[in-house]
């Protein structure tokens, strides 16, 4: 992926979060499954987003894909809390915002 693509998969993954009408984990299963699972670790983050993402990738799954070992993102959304699902959707989006503020900052 480049890094405008990866953007715009955040970008999609944060409209699934603020369109659906399912209640939050359902939503995350959504942006994950629909979007964020697409992204790598290896495809281009800039630093500053980086660890955050590794971290929310191993927060929804740490199964290695398609259909390695670990526990899959239905089952830890499951085991969560709504409060933590909830600051979940807040890092996928302060991601999206990191992402846009580098890319502004990179075309100035």
């Amino acid at each position: 992926m480049t890094p405008l693509e990866v953007r715009e998969t955040f970008r999609k993954a944060v409209q699934i979060l603020v369109d659906e009408n399912e209640k939050i984990k359902e939503r995350l299963l959504i942006a994950y499954a629909s979007q964020l699972s697409l992204v790598r670790p290896t495809d281009p983050l800039p630093a500053e987003v980086a660890d955050e993402f590794r971290w929310l990738r191993y927060a929804l799954s740490d199964a290695e894909m398609p259909y390695g070992y670990g526990e899959r993102a239905a089952k830890k959304l499951h085991d969560m809390s709504d409060e933590e699902a909830s600051e979940l959707a807040r890092t996928i989006f302060s991601i999206f915002l990191q992402l846009r503020e580098v890319e502004q900052a990179a075309a100035d």
